[in-house]
């Protein structure tokens, strides 16, 4: 029980919950957004708004990976194993598919190191320069 007790305390310690909330709320917001620019100016022959519905998990689970991992080394390092047995398999048949993939993934990572205001500027540039 003193492990668990001691683990407790180091997680308190290293992750602030109202940050952890807002940026939850900064990554959601971004990435709902990212998802309506998708189906708006999205030009993927395949169905844009359900493809697009991945982009909000995608995004948090990236965000909650980086917030527990960026405290711990051998964390970082069994999330590695971890991921070398499990691949991404979903078939993606236009480049630009993924590269909001890769967008919606940079604002987790954004989230979960606690860089909102990074987010938020990369954010607006990437919007801008796809309208344009």
């Amino acid at each position: 029980m003193l492990k668990f007790e001691q683990y407790l305390e180091q997680f308190t310690n290293t992750i602030n919950l109202v940050d952890f909330f807002l940026a939850f709320l900064l990554t959601a917001l971004l990435a709902t957004l990212i998802r309506w620019f998708y189906i708006r100016y999205g030009e993927a022959v395949s169905n844009r708004k359900r493809f697009a519905n991945n982009f909000l998990p995608l995004a948090l689970v990236t965000m909650l990976i980086i917030t527990i991992v960026k405290s711990s080394l051998a964390l970082s390092l069994g999330l590695v194993g971890a991921l070398s047995i499990v691949r991404f398999r979903a078939a993606i048949k236009d480049p630009e598919e993924l590269t909001y993939l890769f967008i919606v993934i940079g604002i987790g990572l954004a989230g979960g190191a606690n860089q909102p205001i990074l987010a938020i500027v990369a954010f607006v540039l990437i919007v801008f320069l796809l309208y344009l």
